[in-house]
């Protein structure tokens, strides 16, 4: 769900900074690989989040400093409260929170939503609450002149905000699937014209785009369905 900004550059006039961008993605994709079995065994212990908040806490303090990368996941664990605080609500179990560098923490329902209410309001659970920690930030630093945590607050609103999105995995890509089969696919034709056009250059943006692909194509070859209850209205 958070993610920075790699590429690797080329001489055709692309900004300096695309160097680190490349620096940062080709980190995350090391670290996502060799820590791929890791990941999974620690989702089945009681420190899975301790455990992945530390390793990203300090994946994110070498490259942004400690100040700022230990408040970026401060930002993604409220972020993800907000999800398991609804999933509780509706008696959902799930799995322990894991943190992943560079591409931020996952929550596993392991039962469906009874309705598709249930769906969306689990999956806005997140942004609002992630939504509201970045206000808290950005408050707190205007009132302690903090730039600091305005630049906090700032990358929370847009991290948020990004997850608001209609495309595949991200939390606007659930409700807009509970909501209408169609709208996945209106929302990845979105997300590919952002994309063309540069309005959002971001390599995990285009990730996420593939596995919006990889959901509107299923749903449209018969390879995936979503469970029953998906679009059920709630009475």
């Amino acid at each position: 769900r958070a993610g920075s900004r790699f590429r690797r550059p080329r001489r055709s006039g692309r900004p300096k900074g695309s160097g680190r961008m490349a620096g940062l993605m080709g980190l995350a994709a090391l670290a996502l690989g060799k820590a791929k079995w890791l990941l999974v065994g620690l989702k089945l212990t009681k420190l899975a989040p301790v455990v992945s908040m530390v390793v990203s806490s300090a994946a994110y303090s070498m490259i942004f400093g400690p100040a700022y990368g230990c408040g970026m996941v401060g930002l993604i664990f409220v972020h993800e409260c907000g999800h398991a605080l609804a999933m509780r609500y509706f008696g959902l179990p799930f799995s322990p929170m894991v943190f992943i560098p560079f591409v931020g923490a996952v929550i596993q329902m392991q039962k469906s939503p009874a309705t598709a209410a249930q769906s969306a309001i689990i999956s806005l659970a997140g942004p609002v609450l992630g939504g509201l920690a970045a206000g808290a930030t950005a408050a707190a630093g205007h009132a302690l002149d903090s730039q600091l945590l305005m630049a906090l607050g700032d990358w929370g609103f847009m991290i948020n905000l990004f997850n608001l999105l209609p495309i595949g995995g991200l939390d606007g890509g659930h409700v807009a699937d509970a909501l209408h089969p169609a709208l996945p696919a209106l929302g990845l034709a979105g997300g590919v014209g952002l994309a063309v056009t540069g309005a959002i250059a971001n390599p995990i943006f285009y990730l996420v785009l593939l596995s919006g692909a990889f959901q509107v194509g299923g749903r449209a070859f018969g390879f995936t369905e979503p469970p029953p209850p998906h679009y059920r209205l709630a009475r």
